[in-house]
């Protein structure tokens, strides 16, 4: 069965709310600062983010590869209140892919399809967990709207353009003459979407090849297909936020009631099979012992002599340090037996109910560290400030020569009063009371909460990575049987025509 190749392309435009910098913070995980807005971005912590990098076209200015660099000036070049800034693309990824693969293949794809027409591209690959456990590698790319030409200036998006007669000649229209714009170039063609994901789906398959990887993907959608499959639709950033926080909303909904469709069409045609087949299905799950679990374990270690890794990390194994120990069967064993797990459901039910405690935690814990880092910016900024305020503060006490004497002295600081307490409203408000010790006080209070927090979460990370552990083998243990089934099949298959097409004698 293809696998169907999942994309989301947009733009980034300032009559919806939209921002180049923050949409570039949000790949990237990096604090930056907008001068447009006058905001800092701080995406929300995450432990996603696998890699990221700026390509640029051969015009662009070398300073551009400094990421907040190059979105403040696509933000600047835009003056209307409604300007498309950027240009937005998210699509997946094989999750049999190592990271080095990814890198390469994304980056070869965003030189040919995008740098080279002349795009500066922001791309960043993530790899993210649900809370199923379900892996999804993907990346994310902003791309420029704006040419540049050969002294690195930004150029138009469109021109105008006059309409002539048949000799050649314009047109008037009353005191001027018939024009129409058009865009400077052919980044905004209906088309190019449909290129873009071809491309990608093209790339994706002759890596896979290579890598001996069967799956094969898709780029068109079920309707260009002839399918009679209904699709989900996209639920965006604010669907997508309540539903993770356990609120339905109406698009959510409609995707699941897909769902529920697409699996009662499937669960029909499975359970056409033959009473044969089913009693064949039950005979086989009959003999399987009471132990899945230990049965797995006995299994891989016959075939490989220990537990295999995935090759990409998932959301905890990353996280942990030896894990070899995670490949030796009898910490394994010592794992399940303390837990009490014996089946893959009760193993699910383990992973489920871990996972949330764990989010917990890690949410607990980066609350905390958000606050302290918010009370030292508060702190850090004051104390930038402070000799600017007591300048000032003095100034204003005096009077007369002695003023004069005093505000020339020290004229460079009291002229750059103004735009430190610019600086400093940036974090603290005004009207907001300074208290530097009960910040101080704060802060270590988190920091000492914080040692606790983590040793909570470490215990969690390792027995979930066991969980981890367990997950993969189960798939490829399942993956690698099927091979052998196969070639058994095909040689099965050789053998018979061979046979087929031997002389009579």
């Amino acid at each position: 069965m293809a696998k169907y190749l999942s994309t989301r392309i947009s733009v980034v435009s300032r009559s919806k709310g939209g921002s180049a910098v923050d949409k570039a913070s949000y790949i990237s995980r990096e604090e930056l600062y907008c001068e447009y807005d006058g905001k800092i971005y701080r995406p929300k912590a995450k432990e996603d983010l696998v890699h990221s990098e700026i390509n640029l076209p051969e015009n662009a200015p070398i300073e551009y590869g400094v990421r907040e660099i190059l979105w403040n000036s696509v933000e600047a070049s835009e003056k209307a209140k409604n300007a498309q800034l950027c240009r937005m693309m998210k699509a997946s990824l094989p999750n049999e892919w190592t990271y080095e693969i990814a890198e390469e293949v994304v980056r070869q794809y965003i030189m040919e399809n995008f740098v080279s027409k002349g795009m500066c591209v922001d791309w960043a690959i993530h790899d993210s967990v649900n809370k199923k456990g379900e892996r999804n590698l993907h990346f994310h790319c902003l791309m420029t709207l704006r040419a540049i030409d050969e002294n690195g200036k930004w150029l138009p998006k469109q021109r105008k353009v006059y309409i002539l007669d048949e000799n050649g000649n314009k047109i008037r229209k009353g005191k001027n003459y018939k024009c129409k714009t058009e865009f400077t170039t052919d980044w905004n063609d209906k088309n190019k979407a449909k290129e873009w994901r071809k491309n990608l789906r093209d790339m994706i398959n002759a890596t896979n090849e290579t890598l001996n990887i069967e799956e094969k993907w898709e780029y068109r959608s079920f309707k260009e297909l002839g399918l009679d499959i209904l699709p989900t639709i996209h639920l965006g950033s604010k669907a997508n936020a309540l539903e993770e926080k356990g609120i339905h909303t109406e698009r959510g909904n409609y995707n699941r009631r897909v769902l529920e469709i697409r699996w009662l069409v499937d669960y029909i045609n499975k359970t056409s099979a033959t009473i044969e087949q089913k009693a064949s299905v039950v005979k086989e799950k009959a003999a399987v012992a009471k132990n899945e679990i230990t049965n797995l374990i006995d299994a891989v270690v016959t075939r490989h002599g220990r537990l295999q890794l995935p090759i990409i990390s998932g959301r905890y194994l990353r996280k942990v340090s030896h894990r070899e120990r995670l490949q030796d069967s009898e910490n394994m064993k010592a794992f399940v037996d303390r837990e009490g797990i014996t089946t893959f459901d009760e193993l699910k039910e383990y992973q489920e109910k871990h996972e949330k405690e764990y989010n917990s935690l890690s949410e607990s814990y980066s609350d905390g560290q958000s606050r302290a880092m918010q009370l030292q910016l508060k702190i850090d900024a004051y104390e930038d400030y402070k000799p600017y305020g007591e300048v000032k503060k003095k100034s204003t006490s005096l009077k007369g020569l002695e003023k004069w004497s005093y505000d020339r002295k020290n004229k460079a600081m009291l002229d750059a009063h103004s735009a430190e307490l610019k600086k400093l409203r940036k974090f603290i408000p005004k009207g907001e009371k300074v208290t530097i010790a009960a910040w101080e006080k704060e802060i270590s209070e988190i920091e000492a909460n914080q040692t606790p927090l983590e040793k909570k979460m470490s215990k969690e990370v390792s027995n979930l990575a066991y969980a981890e552990v367990l997950d993969y083998n189960k798939s490829n243990e399942a993956r690698e049987r099927g091979n052998e089934q196969r070639s058994r099949e095909r040689q099965l298959t050789k053998t018979r025509t061979s046979k087929r097409h031997e002389p009579e004698l």
